[in-house]
């Protein structure tokens, strides 16, 4: 019998290779198995600031709420005076997404960025003003309605209730 030392065969190399596949694939299931991704959750901002300055650069009344419901977080809030833009992004305590957007631009503009993808689904009537209804992917609901040359767009991803009492407990400021 012949030594394999310095020339082993080749069933001596498959043997080898197989034993270290098998030896970093037990790691790597161990390691996925004990290791976990952290939740990376949005960051808060502090939207009241946002909104004083909307408010105050703004030719037409900023809505906003009054306060955030307790477990609401503000992720979004700024104006752009260059296209009278004022934008306000919340999560909700079960982290469903509601947003506001009014602005000068036309109101298709705006659902074209906010609510791709959405269809017409009626209209609703909240405060005194109604508002067009949208349904689009993933559940997210948008209402839109355009005042004295002001679009206004609330979309989120909330039952339509929800929103709705959302769209109730803004201020005009």
């Amino acid at each position: 019998m012949a030594s394999s030392r310095g020339n082993p065969d080749m069933g001596d190399v498959l043997r080898s290779v197989a034993v270290l596949v098998v030896a970093v694939l037990a790691l790597f299931g161990i390691g996925q198995f004990l290791s976990s991704t952290p939740d990376q959750p949005a960051r808060s901002v502090d939207w009241k600031p946002a909104a004083q300055s909307a408010s105050r650069g703004a030719d037409y009344p900023i809505m906003a709420p009054a306060s955030l419901p307790a477990g609401w977080r503000a992720t979004s809030a700024r104006y752009t005076r260059e296209t009278s833009r004022w934008v306000l992004g919340v999560l909700t305590d079960k982290d469903d997404y509601l947003g506001i957007e009014q602005t000068t631009e036309s109101v298709r503009s705006v659902l074209d960025r906010v609510a791709e993808g959405s269809e017409p689904a009626g209209s609703a009537k909240v405060r005194d003003r109604v508002w067009a209804v949208n349904a689009g992917p993933n559940d997210k609901i948008t209402y839109s309605s355009r005042v004295d040359g002001v679009s206004t767009v609330i979309t989120g991803t909330v039952d339509q209730s929800d929103l709705e009492a959302y769209i109730a407990s803004l201020e005009e400021k």
